[in-house]
C-alpha cells in the first residue's frame, strides 16, 4: 500500500473515524486496522479494511501496516498513554504522514502534539462542550450533533477552490464556506489576510450531504 491510512483502535471511536472519511470518498481498501485483539480485527476486515492484529507502540507492528508509507494516520486507543507512543513511533517511521489523534484528558494533549500528532481531539471535552451548547440552544445543539455525522443532512467538507471561484471573496462562492486554508495557515472567512480566493486555496465549507464532493483526507 501507498498514501493509505492507519487506523489504531476500531472502538467507537476509531469506527467513527473511518465510517466518516469512507463517508467523503476514503475507499475502504484502503485503510488498515491495527489493534491487539484479533476478534477485532476480524470484524475489521468483515467490513471492508485490512488488518494487522498487534500492539502499535511496537515499529515493527506498524512496519506491517507500511505505516511508513502512509498518508495518514488515525490513533484512537482506550489510552492516553499507549496514543502517546503510538504518535513518538509512528512519527519515527513517517515523517510526512497526517497525524490525527484522540485523547480523554485535555491535560495530555500537549504531551501528545510533541509526540508528533498533527491534531489531537480530546473526546471527554468536546462531548462536554455540545453537551452544554444542547442545554442552551437545543436546535443548535442538534445542527452541530448533525455536522458530526457524515453524510447526514449537513456535512462539513474541505476542498480544493475552483477556477471559477478563484478572484471572488468567500462570501460570493455557492457554498457556506467558513475557513479559508492558505499554505499552513487556517484562515477565518472574514479575516482580512484572505481578500480574494487564490487557485492554490482550500476552503472549508458547509454544504448538505448530498452535495458533498468526495476528496481523501479532506473532510474536517
Amino acid at each position: 500500500m501507498r498514501d493509505h491510512t492507519v487506523v489504531v483502535g476500531f472502538g467507537t471511536k476509531g469506527r467513527s473515524a473511518i465510517r466518516t472519511a469512507c463517508a467523503s470518498g476514503l475507499r475502504k481498501e484502503q485503510v488498515v486496522v491495527v489493534d491487539p485483539s484479533a476478534k477485532v480485527i476480524d470484524a475489521a476486515t468483515a467490513e471492508g479494511y485490512e488488518g494487522v492484529v498487534g500492539d502499535a507502540t511496537r515499529s515493527d507492528v506498524l512496519r506491517r501496516a507500511e505505516v511508513h508509507k502512509a498518508g495518514r494516520i488515525i490513533i484512537a486507543t482506550q489510552r492516553d498513554d499507549t496514543a502517546v507512543l503510538v504518535a513518538l513511533t509512528a512519527r519515527q517511521l513517517n515523517q510526512g504522514a497526517v497525524i490525527v489523534a484522540a485523547v480523554r484528558e485535555e491535560e495530555n494533549a500537549p504531551l501528545l502534539r510533541q509526540s508528533g500528532a498533527d491534531e489531537v481531539i480530546t473526546s471527554a471535552g468536546a462531548a462536554g462542550r455540545l453537551l452544554g451548547l444542547s442545554v442552551l440552544s437545543p436546535s443548535a445543539g442538534v445542527i452541530m450533533e448533525g455536522l458530526l455525522r457524515q453524510g447526514s443532512g449537513l456535512d462539513i467538507v474541505e476542498r480544493p477552490v475552483t477556477r471559477a471561484e478563484t478572484g471572488k471573496t468567500p462570501r460570493e462562492t455557492e457554498d457556506l464556506v467558513v475557513s479559508v486554508v492558505r499554505g499552513h495557515r487556517v484562515l477565518g472567512y472574514d479575516d482580512p489576510a484572505v481578500g480574494v480566493l487564490e487557485l492554490t486555496d482550500r476552503v472549508v465549507t458547509i454544504v448538505r450531504a448530498s452535495g458533498v464532493v468526495g476528496s481523501v483526507g479532506g473532510a474536517v
